[in-house]
């Protein structure tokens, strides 16, 4: 996903739109149930090795530990 696909994605998701952070993962190879009970900081840098850019959307007000949570069950650390 380019830069303009993901900000108009993450554009979106703010304003209720089409950002669908499970099927990037999916395009990464991610299963988001993988990521069950795993805490927000082993789920973040999971997703980073497997390339998921998180800065960028931390970088555009997102709060990336929400999005994670949902996957994760809510889990710290």
């Amino acid at each position: 996903m380019g830069l303009g696909d993901m900000m108009g994605k993450v554009a979106g998701m703010a304003g209720g739109g089409d950002f669908d952070i499970a099927e990037k993962m999916g395009e990464l190879g991610v299963d988001p149930s993988m990521l069950e009970g795993m805490g927000l900081d082993k789920a973040k840098e999971f997703l980073a090795e497997k390339g998921l850019d998180l800065s960028m959307l931390e970088g555009m007000g997102l709060n990336v530990e929400d999005l994670i949570a949902k996957f994760t069950g809510g889990g710290e650390g």
